[in-house]
């Protein structure tokens, strides 16, 4: 199925927020990195800023705990501490300036009278929130669903504790996001729909198979038999398995 198919029983569209909405990896994350490489130091880390900074980078996206990977790195007499020093820091901070992606608010605008729109975001609720007003998008949803990066509940778990409570079934639900393996996964072990929005950090890891991908959100118009936008985003059908 290509995201210009479309499926006429949805009843509602989650959409991710970091790298689907707004370019999280060019606005945040650098800033966040450097911040909780700052934080490991304070902490007892046994290195300079710039040494942890580098390793955070090199680690991103490899480790699945990169505070953890961080501080067994450079050795200190607390490792546990500094490990949760960075982490705090990384997730527990102020955006700043936020800038969504130039067609994301036109594209809920378009959704949200067709059929129920929820934001499904990882993180600290509070940064979370404070990234909505600064995006602006902070009234755009009917419902937010937050995945407390500290509380560790998981994107599934959150999918399915919101399922249970929605009064949906899960082929009534759309999921749009950009991580193969956190929201996209979650919403196909769940037996929802999904299309995976290919870019931001997690670019590289492979949509799995069957799944449409495009470019950008505004992919969902079409899955939604709703009209484009000027621009249509391109989408492209699943890489072909043997």
């Amino acid at each position: 199925m290509s995201a210009g198919n479309g499926t006429g029983g949805v009843k509602a569209v989650v959409f991710d927020l970091d790298d689907t909405l707004f370019d999280c990896l060019g606005q945040c994350v650098g800033p966040a990195h450097r911040e909780a490489a700052r934080a490991m130091v304070e902490a007892g880390a046994r290195a300079t800023v710039e040494e942890v900074l580098q390793a955070r980078l090199a680690l991103a996206g490899v480790e699945p705990d990169v505070d953890s990977a961080v501080a067994a790195t450079f050795r200190s007499v607390q490792p546990v501490r500094v490990a949760e020093a960075g982490r705090r820091a990384f997730y527990d901070r102020d955006p700043g300036p936020l800038q969504p992606f130039p067609f994301a608010k036109e594209v809920l605008l378009r959704v949200r009278p067709r059929c129920r729109t929820v934001l499904l975001t990882l993180g600290h609720p509070p940064t979370q929130k404070r990234k909505l007003a600064a995006l602006g998008l902070a009234d755009a949803f009917d419902e937010v669903v937050h995945d407390d990066v500290f509380g560790r509940r998981g994107k599934e778990e959150a999918l399915r504790t919101w399922l249970l409570a929605s009064g949906l079934t899960a082929r009534d639900v759309l999921v749009v996001g950009d991580r193969a393996d956190a929201e996209v996964a979650a919403a196909l072990r769940l037996g929802m729909h999904a299309l995976r929005i290919r870019g931001g950090e997690f670019a590289v890891r492979p949509t799995p198979p069957g799944v449409p991908e495009a470019d950008d959100v505004r992919a969902v118009l079409a899955w939604l038999d709703l009209p484009p936008l000027e621009e249509p985003a391109k989408a492209t059908p699943p890489p072909a398995t043997a």
